[in-house]
């Protein structure tokens, strides 16, 4: 008998087999994520007078969430190479829409503050273990750049559509149904979760799985402090006790962590992952990146509206073109990277970045959005996802699969970083220029040198990447060896050159396990919608 009939799975077994099915699950719940943070800047103004918050606490509806997000990334994203990505991805993504629920019931700032905090908990235990998903599915090469281009679309979809649910439920059937509705979304998501990801992604390849608890405590309190130091300075001041306190304490605090980490056997950090100079140098230039964008964002959104009397609505449509570009702009690279080293891809979106920053600043209150805002829109996207594409793809180049999760969280904190850095920045510069009670076109001048800053922070992340980032791409671009491929099957193992037990074994563990990257972009978009809703607040304190 030459062959054995192999049984069917009934479809639902079989849906752990699908790739591309895999790839939108993923790239949906990141998707979620920037529709609830961009839609909730959005109807600022709404949840401040029905839940009670005051002018000067309202920041903590998004500040509560980007400080617990960006704190618990990089538990997260060592949690999930410990005790397997799959599990944590479920619990995150449950986590964040029970929160959600809890939100859209909120009728006290307390509670609201703290739910929204827990719900970004919930984002950061999710996008390191969706990040290391595609990873160690998707080899490197044309397949794993498409899957990043869905990945990083469907984050730029996820802005463009938060904005418009924020303005259409804000004015409808209200806001609270944008977490109802995220709520519901994310617990199909889960409930798919346990379907569509084959177990094999809860299967650690770390053997030694104790939790390095004073690494968790030091970093996350450390980086949550930075982080406020950052987002508290511009308006509280650099020097006060309330800011400069924290920020002492969380410099000690990281300091403490790198000394725990460089010690310990079982670090929730591997300093190792550091030795790769494609890591340090896409950290590096994500912060140049995520600091300019949100630079870009913040001021304009304050100028179209302080300035020119845009509204809220009207200032979010503003920034489609941005979210669309975007989208077309990674696509169209997917093919580019395959041919050109990313350093140079990279030089030539800096160029576009600066030029962005430079026509901004001619902006005046009686320019009309097509003359100033549309084409330095256009040349902003024309920058920033080639720079942001190339910065992605190397960060995880050289990674071990044990170390994909903390490695793409440890990228996302420095995304989390430079938004801050950027804004603080920004601020200083503009409130230097403008008179303490300017209103109108009189705050025109600061906002203009807060463009000129963002161009010289794109100068700044040229500069990085010139310096920094290495001459030589390390990834091969054509597919596996078909040779190889037939001595891998000879032998018996799977894509991961696990040995495979037998043909239902083999049937459900059909995916090839090589690498991946996380969209960045999406995070972008995510920060930028940050900057829209505190532009928003000061709009608001402004009238």
């Amino acid at each position: 008998m030459d062959s054995i009939t192999k049984p069917q799975l009934p479809w639902y077994r079989r849906l752990n087999q699908m790739k591309g099915l895999l790839l939108a699950l993923v790239s949906m719940a990141q998707m979620l994520d920037i529709i609830n943070v961009a839609s909730v800047t959005i109807t600022l103004p709404d949840i401040m007078e029905d839940v009670g918050y005051k002018v000067d606490q309202l920041q903590w509806v998004t500040s509560a969430y980007a400080l617990a997000y960006g704190a618990f990334l990089l538990i997260g994203g060592r949690l999930g190479d410990l005790f397997g990505h799959r599990r944590i991805y479920i619990i995150g993504v449950t986590w964040f829409s029970i929160w959600a629920v809890i939100n859209g019931f909120s009728k006290n700032p307390i509670i609201m503050s703290v739910g929204r905090a827990l719900q970004g908990m919930g984002a950061g235990f999710t996008i390191p273990s969706a990040l290391a998903i595609l990873t160690t599915t998707y080899p490197v090469g044309p397949e794993r750049t498409q899957a990043l281009a869905v990945f990083g679309g469907t984050g730029a979809i996820g802005s463009v559509i938060g904005v418009l649910f924020g303005g259409v439920f804000g004015s409808t059937i209200g806001w609270r149904w944008i977490f109802y509705i995220t709520a519901i979304l994310g617990f199909i998501l889960a409930a798919l979760g346990f379907i569509v990801i084959p177990s094999s992604q809860d299967q650690s390849r770390v053997e030694d799985r104790r939790i390095d608890l004073f690494g968790i405590t030091s970093f996350t309190a450390g980086i949550v402090c930075v982080i406020y130091y950052l987002s508290e300075g511009p308006s509280a001041g650099w020097a006060v006790a309330k800011t400069l306190a924290p920020f002492i304490v969380g410099v000690i605090l990281l300091i403490a962590f790198v000394v725990v980490e460089w010690k310990i056997d079982y670090p929730i950090m591997p300093l190792r992952i550091w030795r790769s100079r494609r890591l340090v140098a896409s950290c590096l230039t994500i912060i140049c990146v995520s600091a300019a964008i949100n630079t870009m964002i913040f001021f304009s959104s304050l100028t179209f509206q302080n300035v020119q009397g845009y509204s809220p609505m009207k200032t979010s449509l503003t920034y489609i073109v941005h979210g669309i570009g975007a989208i077309v702009t990674i696509i169209v690279l997917t093919k580019l990277v395959t041919m050109v080293r990313t350093k140079v891809i990279m030089v030539v979106g800096w160029l576009f970045f600066i030029a962005s920053g430079v026509l901004f600043a001619q902006i005046k209150a009686d320019s009309s959005y097509w003359s100033i805002a549309f084409p330095a829109l256009i040349l902003n996207f024309l920058g920033m996802a080639p720079v942001w594409l190339c910065c992605q793809i190397n960060s995880v180049a050289d990674a071990n699969d044990e170390d994909q999760g903390v490695t793409g969280a440890v990228y996302n904190v420095s995304l989390q970083i430079g938004a801050p850095i950027g804004i603080a920045i920004s601020n200083i510069i503009a409130n230097g220029r403008n008179p303490h009670d300017a209103f109108g076109p009189a705050l025109l001048p600061g906002y203009q040198d807060a463009f000129y800053s963002y161009a010289v922070m794109a100068g700044v992340g040229l500069i990085v990447t010139l310096i920094v980032a290495a001459n030589r791409d390390p990834i091969k671009m054509s597919q596996p060896d078909a040779k190889e491929t037939i001595e891998d099957e000879e032998q018996g193992s799977d894509a991961v050159g696990h040995p495979v037990a037998n043909d239902t074994a083999r049937n459900s563990e059909i995916f090839e396990v090589k690498g991946g990257v996380e969209s960045a972009a999406a995070t972008t978009f995510q920060g930028s919608a940050t900057s829209l809703g505190q532009a928003g607040e000061k709009t608001e304190l402004k009238e």
